[in-house]
Protein backbone atom coordinates (compact mmCIF):
# COMPACT_ATOMS: atom_id res chain seq x y z
CA UNK A 1 0.00 0.00 0.00
CA UNK A 2 2.93 2.30 0.78
CA UNK A 3 3.90 1.70 -3.01
CA UNK A 4 0.36 3.14 -3.99
CA UNK A 5 0.84 6.31 -1.85
CA UNK A 6 4.07 6.76 -3.35
CA UNK A 7 2.86 6.49 -6.70
CA UNK A 8 0.11 9.26 -6.29
CA UNK A 9 2.09 11.50 -4.58
CA UNK A 10 3.81 11.21 -7.85
CA UNK A 11 1.73 11.80 -10.05
CA UNK A 12 -0.22 14.80 -7.89
CA UNK A 13 3.62 16.62 -8.02
CA UNK A 14 4.26 15.85 -11.52
CA UNK A 15 0.63 17.62 -13.10
CA UNK A 16 1.43 20.28 -9.85
CA UNK A 17 4.78 21.18 -12.01
CA UNK A 18 2.36 21.08 -15.22
CA UNK A 19 -0.39 23.07 -13.60
CA UNK A 20 2.39 25.75 -12.30
CA UNK A 21 4.19 25.67 -16.06
CA UNK A 22 0.69 25.99 -17.86
CA UNK A 23 -1.34 28.29 -14.82
CA UNK A 24 -4.08 25.80 -15.34
CA UNK A 25 -5.35 23.77 -12.07
CA UNK A 26 -7.51 22.20 -14.50
CA UNK A 27 -4.77 19.93 -15.48
CA UNK A 28 -5.98 17.94 -12.70
CA UNK A 29 -8.99 16.97 -13.92
CA UNK A 30 -6.66 14.72 -16.72
CA UNK A 31 -4.48 13.71 -14.21
CA UNK A 32 -7.73 12.38 -12.36
CA UNK A 33 -8.43 9.28 -14.75
CA UNK A 34 -4.97 8.09 -15.27
CA UNK A 35 -4.03 8.12 -11.71
CA UNK A 36 -6.57 5.37 -11.15
CA UNK A 37 -4.99 3.87 -14.02
CA UNK A 38 -1.34 4.16 -12.01
CA UNK A 39 -2.91 2.79 -9.07
CA UNK A 40 -4.30 -0.20 -10.67
CA UNK A 41 -1.11 -0.91 -12.75
CA UNK A 42 1.02 -0.85 -9.64
CA UNK A 43 -1.63 -3.41 -7.64
CA UNK A 44 -1.54 -5.83 -10.26
CA UNK A 45 2.23 -5.82 -10.28
CA UNK A 46 2.48 -6.02 -6.74
CA UNK A 47 0.59 -9.05 -6.69
CA UNK A 48 0.30 -12.63 -7.67
CA UNK A 49 -1.72 -12.52 -11.22
CA UNK A 50 -4.96 -13.96 -12.04
CA UNK A 51 -6.76 -13.55 -15.16
CA UNK A 52 -9.99 -11.74 -12.93
CA UNK A 53 -7.51 -9.41 -11.94
CA UNK A 54 -6.45 -8.75 -15.24
CA UNK A 55 -10.23 -8.24 -16.15
CA UNK A 56 -9.93 -5.37 -13.41
CA UNK A 57 -7.46 -3.72 -14.62
CA UNK A 58 -8.37 -3.54 -17.41
CA UNK A 59 -11.95 -2.48 -16.56
CA UNK A 60 -10.31 0.60 -14.75
CA UNK A 61 -7.87 0.72 -17.58
CA UNK A 62 -10.80 1.33 -20.37
CA UNK A 63 -12.68 3.77 -17.59
CA UNK A 64 -9.25 6.01 -16.71
CA UNK A 65 -7.63 6.86 -20.20
CA UNK A 66 -10.76 7.33 -21.55
CA UNK A 67 -11.51 9.79 -19.11
CA UNK A 68 -8.18 11.63 -19.24
CA UNK A 69 -8.60 11.36 -23.16
CA UNK A 70 -12.19 12.98 -22.80
CA UNK A 71 -11.27 15.56 -20.60
CA UNK A 72 -7.98 16.40 -22.76
CA UNK A 73 -9.31 17.09 -26.03
CA UNK A 74 -12.02 19.20 -24.28
CA UNK A 75 -9.63 21.19 -22.99
CA UNK A 76 -7.04 21.31 -25.40
CA UNK A 77 -6.10 25.16 -26.33
CA UNK A 78 -8.58 26.57 -23.67
CA UNK A 79 -8.09 28.24 -20.72
CA UNK A 80 -8.39 27.56 -16.95
CA UNK A 81 -11.73 25.82 -16.29
CA UNK A 82 -13.87 28.56 -14.83
CA UNK A 83 -14.28 26.99 -11.43
CA UNK A 84 -10.54 26.73 -10.63
CA UNK A 85 -10.55 30.52 -11.84
CA UNK A 86 -12.98 30.85 -9.05
CA UNK A 87 -11.06 29.10 -6.52
CA UNK A 88 -7.70 31.17 -7.89
CA UNK A 89 -9.49 34.08 -7.57
CA UNK A 90 -10.82 33.66 -3.79
CA UNK A 91 -7.29 32.43 -3.05
CA UNK A 92 -5.61 35.63 -4.39
CA UNK A 93 -1.47 35.62 -4.24
CA UNK A 94 -2.07 32.26 -1.63
CA UNK A 95 -3.53 30.51 -4.71
CA UNK A 96 -0.61 27.91 -5.71
CA UNK A 97 -0.09 26.97 -1.90
CA UNK A 98 -4.01 26.60 -1.46
CA UNK A 99 -4.37 24.91 -4.82
CA UNK A 100 -1.89 22.77 -3.97
CA UNK A 101 -3.17 21.35 -0.98
CA UNK A 102 -7.04 21.94 -1.77
CA UNK A 103 -6.93 20.68 -5.39
CA UNK A 104 -3.77 18.48 -6.16
CA UNK A 105 -3.19 16.71 -2.65
CA UNK A 106 -6.88 16.57 -1.81
CA UNK A 107 -7.51 14.98 -5.17
CA UNK A 108 -4.80 12.27 -4.77
CA UNK A 109 -6.04 11.09 -1.33
CA UNK A 110 -8.98 10.81 -2.74
CA UNK A 111 -7.81 8.33 -5.80
CA UNK A 112 -6.44 6.51 -2.47
CA UNK A 113 -9.86 6.12 -0.79
CA UNK A 114 -12.06 5.45 -4.01
CA UNK A 115 -9.68 3.08 -5.55
CA UNK A 116 -9.30 1.09 -2.15
CA UNK A 117 -11.72 -2.04 -3.59
CA UNK A 118 -9.09 -1.83 -6.62
CA UNK A 119 -5.91 -2.30 -4.47
CA UNK A 120 -7.24 -4.80 -1.86
CA UNK A 121 -9.13 -6.92 -4.44
CA UNK A 122 -5.42 -7.14 -6.25
CA UNK A 123 -4.27 -8.11 -3.18
CA UNK A 124 -5.89 -11.25 -2.42
CA UNK A 125 -5.95 -14.61 -4.27
CA UNK A 126 -8.69 -13.53 -6.79
CA UNK A 127 -7.91 -16.92 -8.73
CA UNK A 128 -11.91 -17.68 -9.70
CA UNK A 129 -14.85 -16.04 -11.93
CA UNK A 130 -17.86 -16.04 -9.80
CA UNK A 131 -21.72 -14.76 -9.60
CA UNK A 132 -20.31 -11.83 -8.44
CA UNK A 133 -17.58 -10.88 -11.23
CA UNK A 134 -19.96 -11.81 -13.53
CA UNK A 135 -22.43 -8.95 -12.02
CA UNK A 136 -19.96 -7.02 -10.81
CA UNK A 137 -18.76 -6.82 -14.43
CA UNK A 138 -22.25 -6.36 -15.78
CA UNK A 139 -22.99 -3.18 -13.61
CA UNK A 140 -19.04 -1.52 -13.92
CA UNK A 141 -20.25 -2.14 -17.95
CA UNK A 142 -23.42 -0.06 -17.53
CA UNK A 143 -21.95 2.42 -15.92
CA UNK A 144 -19.43 2.53 -18.31
CA UNK A 145 -21.60 2.90 -21.19
CA UNK A 146 -23.47 5.44 -19.84
CA UNK A 147 -20.98 7.73 -18.83
CA UNK A 148 -19.54 7.00 -22.65
CA UNK A 149 -22.75 8.03 -23.90
CA UNK A 150 -22.94 10.92 -22.18
CA UNK A 151 -19.74 12.47 -22.66
CA UNK A 152 -20.37 11.80 -26.66
CA UNK A 153 -23.43 13.52 -26.59
CA UNK A 154 -22.79 16.46 -24.77
CA UNK A 155 -19.61 17.16 -27.12
CA UNK A 156 -21.48 16.47 -29.98
CA UNK A 157 -24.26 18.60 -28.85
CA UNK A 158 -21.95 21.82 -28.06
CA UNK A 159 -20.23 21.19 -31.17
CA UNK A 160 -23.26 22.32 -33.36
CA UNK A 161 -23.58 25.38 -33.88
CA UNK A 162 -27.33 25.61 -33.71
CA UNK A 163 -27.05 24.63 -29.58
CA UNK A 164 -24.58 27.69 -29.04
CA UNK A 165 -26.08 29.19 -25.17
CA UNK A 166 -28.77 26.20 -25.13
CA UNK A 167 -28.74 23.40 -22.26
CA UNK A 168 -28.29 19.85 -23.08
CA UNK A 169 -31.95 18.07 -22.81
CA UNK A 170 -31.62 15.24 -25.33
CA UNK A 171 -30.32 12.01 -25.56
CA UNK A 172 -29.37 10.31 -22.02
CA UNK A 173 -30.19 14.36 -20.68
CA UNK A 174 -33.74 13.36 -21.62
CA UNK A 175 -33.83 11.17 -18.20
CA UNK A 176 -31.73 12.45 -15.60
CA UNK A 177 -29.89 15.98 -15.20
CA UNK A 178 -26.71 14.56 -14.35
CA UNK A 179 -26.29 10.82 -16.83
CA UNK A 180 -22.38 11.17 -16.74
CA UNK A 181 -22.07 11.12 -12.70
CA UNK A 182 -24.69 8.81 -12.47
CA UNK A 183 -22.45 6.04 -15.11
CA UNK A 184 -19.37 6.95 -13.21
CA UNK A 185 -21.41 5.95 -9.70
CA UNK A 186 -22.44 2.72 -11.19
CA UNK A 187 -19.37 1.75 -12.52
CA UNK A 188 -17.63 2.09 -9.31
CA UNK A 189 -20.21 0.09 -7.15
CA UNK A 190 -19.39 -2.13 -10.61
CA UNK A 191 -16.23 -2.48 -9.14
CA UNK A 192 -16.74 -2.80 -5.44
CA UNK A 193 -19.32 -5.85 -6.57
CA UNK A 194 -16.85 -7.36 -8.41
CA UNK A 195 -14.30 -7.86 -5.62
CA UNK A 196 -16.43 -7.59 -2.49
CA UNK A 197 -16.10 -11.90 -1.77
CA UNK A 198 -12.22 -11.72 -1.95
CA UNK A 199 -12.16 -8.55 0.78
CA UNK A 200 -14.08 -7.21 3.47
CA UNK A 201 -16.90 -5.04 3.24
CA UNK A 202 -15.28 -2.17 4.48
CA UNK A 203 -14.04 -1.10 1.01
CA UNK A 204 -17.79 0.18 0.39
CA UNK A 205 -16.34 3.35 1.45
CA UNK A 206 -14.67 3.63 -2.07
CA UNK A 207 -18.04 3.66 -3.94
CA UNK A 208 -19.72 5.57 -1.11
CA UNK A 209 -16.84 8.23 -1.59
CA UNK A 210 -17.03 9.01 -5.39
CA UNK A 211 -21.15 9.22 -4.81
CA UNK A 212 -20.44 12.07 -1.83
CA UNK A 213 -18.08 13.79 -3.56
CA UNK A 214 -20.39 13.99 -7.07
CA UNK A 215 -23.32 14.47 -5.24
CA UNK A 216 -21.99 16.83 -2.41
CA UNK A 217 -19.30 18.62 -3.31
CA UNK A 218 -17.14 18.74 -6.68
CA UNK A 219 -20.10 17.75 -8.98
CA UNK A 220 -23.57 18.20 -8.75
CA UNK A 221 -23.71 21.33 -6.71
CA UNK A 222 -21.38 23.42 -8.65
CA UNK A 223 -22.97 22.72 -12.00
CA UNK A 224 -26.47 23.75 -10.25
CA UNK A 225 -25.05 26.77 -8.71
CA UNK A 226 -23.76 27.90 -12.09
CA UNK A 227 -27.03 26.73 -14.05
CA UNK A 228 -29.98 27.35 -12.11
CA UNK A 229 -29.71 30.93 -12.66
CA UNK A 230 -31.11 30.29 -15.92
CA UNK A 231 -35.11 30.18 -16.59
CA UNK A 232 -34.29 27.15 -19.03
CA UNK A 233 -32.29 25.28 -16.52
CA UNK A 234 -35.18 25.63 -13.66
CA UNK A 235 -38.23 24.63 -15.90
CA UNK A 236 -35.61 21.61 -16.44
CA UNK A 237 -34.79 20.75 -13.02
CA UNK A 238 -38.76 20.90 -12.42
CA UNK A 239 -39.43 17.86 -15.53
CA UNK A 240 -36.34 15.59 -15.00
CA UNK A 241 -34.73 14.20 -11.93
CA UNK A 242 -30.79 14.36 -11.01
CA UNK A 243 -29.92 10.64 -10.95
CA UNK A 244 -32.90 8.78 -11.03
CA UNK A 245 -34.69 7.87 -14.15
CA UNK A 246 -38.70 8.92 -14.10
CA UNK A 247 -38.44 10.06 -11.09
CA UNK A 248 -40.35 13.45 -10.39
CA UNK A 249 -38.34 16.05 -9.17
CA UNK A 250 -38.61 17.43 -5.45
CA UNK A 251 -39.93 20.63 -5.72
Amino acid sequence: MSLIILSILILCHLFFFIAYKTDKFSVMDIAWGLGFVLVAIVAYLSNYPSWPKLLLLIMVSCWGLRLAYYIFTRSKGKGEDPRYQKYKDQWGVDYLKQGYLKVFLAQGAMMFVISLPVQLGMSRDMDHFGKLQILGFIIWLTGFSLEVWADWHLNRFKNDPANRGKICTTGPWTFVRFPNYLGEMILWWGVYIYIINFWTAWTIIGPVAIMMSLLKVTGIPLIEQKYMERAEYREYATRVSRLLPFLKPRS
